[in-house]
């Protein structure tokens, strides 16, 4: 497993996929204040070292200086993993996805999986012309 999250880093990592900067220790227990400030020092040192975040710079927080953050790899590359890992096959996880889902999404996921099979098609068709030749 590429990306292994205890429940404490977890809760540091989707404060910061669900924000659109960088945050400081100060901005996670601003955002989410059910957050201990030890837990998150804690668990930003984990993932640094990890290499799950990365530092991006520095802000003033009244007279102290702290790093800002920004995580290096999605929710979704981490949520796709997780899934990889499962035992859940593919075909049943995404027929109880579509059936909580309103007709618009419905449709997006209908336009996401027509794309995916003219590129499919278009592949093979490039390898067997390739195979030809």
């Amino acid at each position: 497993m590429k990306y292994k999250l205890s429940h404490k880093e977890l809760d540091v990592m989707q404060t910061l996929w669900a924000s659109e900067k960088a945050l400081s220790s100060t901005d996670f227990i601003q955002i989410n204040p059910a957050l201990n400030p030890n837990t998150v020092q804690a668990a930003l040192r984990t993932l640094l070292h990890k290499s799950y975040i990365r530092v991006t710079g520095m802000e003033q927080h009244n007279k102290v200086f702290a790093r800002t953050y920004l995580p290096c790899f999605t929710e979704t590359d981490y949520m796709m993993e997780q899934f990889r890992e499962s035992s859940i096959k593919t075909d049943a996880f995404f027929a109880a996805l579509v059936e909580k889902e309103d007709m618009d999404t419905l449709d997006e996921l209908e336009k996401i999986i027509t794309r995916q099979k003219e590129l499919l098609k278009n592949a093979s068709l490039s390898s067997d012309l390739q195979k030809k030749n």
